[in-house]
């Protein structure tokens, strides 16, 4: 054995009087370091390395953690993720609302049970849609709520573009969907909703809507968003007199069928007209109400740790990577601020004397 193969295997202190030997072992810090995702105001993770305080040490022969995946790939698919989750969730919901529609005028006559069959089955399916596809895109599936994120700085303008482009696709796709189901002829509605007090309800609902879901944000409580918005929705349907329609891509998509549910095109251009400046109005009333120098997701990234996790996800497009390492036992470790760390499967805690 040569004096450096000696020197190397010969045991050296380690902290907290741990002894290490030097032949098998490197240093802990090049796999262990804490690694956190903290969001930037231009809608990038900026991701935080910090040494672990705890003795810990790493088998020199093991392999190296999984890199991260590129920024560029990595936003790129998120990017597409979120574009197909706006698509789906609002084809499925337009597909609910007309889908339900006519399910009401199928079983009965009377416009107070379809108006209650209507409104039950928007409540349950809007709380499942939000619930689901909220951590990947957000769960727009309104061009209003996109336009009033970029208002409030948490979205590029293009993205709100290209948010409202595929959600006015997946309204149409919904309602046509719908009545094929029923094997209703697909045919523009003549359903006339062209009204002064319509319009005033239309401002209202949409005004309301978006404090709604921004004032939950604002006090901290996120996670209550999904069944906030889904029962303001239900119950809207019997305290408007329009039944809260609140969203331009479902009111367009909604021109496609001829049933319950529809409206006529020319009654269309106005609702929308007038659905963009109740969100306008309740943008302004959340910001008097709710006076805030951040912007609205970084205030609930702050203050709930349930929606700092969707965040991450929708804004930045990292993924949690927990788990990654295969045919070991998954291990995480804790930096000095005791957040969990990328897990490192070949490290291990020496527990000698």
């Amino acid at each position: 054995m040569t004096d450096s193969d000696a020197s190397s295997a010969a045991p050296v202190a380690a902290p907290g009087g741990l002894r290490i030997a030097r032949a098998s072992l490197v240093k802990a810090e090049s796999c262990v370091n804490s690694v956190s995702c903290l969001p930037t105001d231009d809608g990038y993770c900026l991701q935080v390395e910090q040494p672990v305080t705890t003795a810990t040490a790493c088998h020199a022969n093991s392999p190296a953690p999984v890199p991260p995946e590129t920024p560029i790939k990595s936003n790129n698919l998120q990017r597409f993720r979120k574009l197909v989750s706006e698509l789906l969730g609002t084809l499925l919901l337009v597909m609910i609302v007309v889908g339900s529609g006519i399910m009401g005028e199928t079983l009965s006559e009377d416009v107070g049970v379809q108006l209650m069959i209507n409104s039950i089955a928007t409540l349950a399916g809007l709380y499942c849609l939000i619930t689901t596809l909220g951590p990947i895109s957000g769960a727009h599936f309104n061009p209003v709520v996109s336009m009033v994120d970029v208002l409030y700085g948490d979205m590029p303008m293009m993205e709100c573009l290209w948010y409202t482009a595929v959600q006015i696709m997946g309204a149409i796709l919904g309602a046509l969907i719908a009545n094929m189901m029923f094997d209703v002829p697909i045919a523009l509605s003549t359903t006339v909703r062209f009204s002064w007090n319509l319009w005033i309800s239309e401002i209202l609902s949409t005004a309301t809507l978006i404090f709604v879901i921004h004032g939950a944000i604002r006090t901290g409580q996120g996670d209550t968003v999904p069944i906030a918005v889904a029962s303001w929705v239900g119950g809207g349907y019997f305290f408007t007199s329009s039944t809260i329609f609140a969203n331009p891509a479902v009111t367009i998509g909604r021109i496609f069928s001829d049933t319950f549910a529809g409206i006529a095109p020319k009654s269309a251009g106005p609702f929308v007209c007038f659905q963009i400046i109740g969100g306008l109005l309740g943008y302004g009333l959340v910001r008097f109400l709710y006076p805030s120098n951040v912007s609205s997701n970084d205030k609930m990234a702050q203050d709930d740790p349930l929606y700092r996790r969707a965040y991450v996800l929708v804004h930045q497009g990292f993924f949690d990577n927990h788990g990654y390492n295969s045919g070991t036992k998954d291990r995480t470790t804790s930096g000095p601020t005791g957040d969990a760390s990328k897990p490192c499967g070949s490290c291990e805690t020496d527990k000698g004397e």
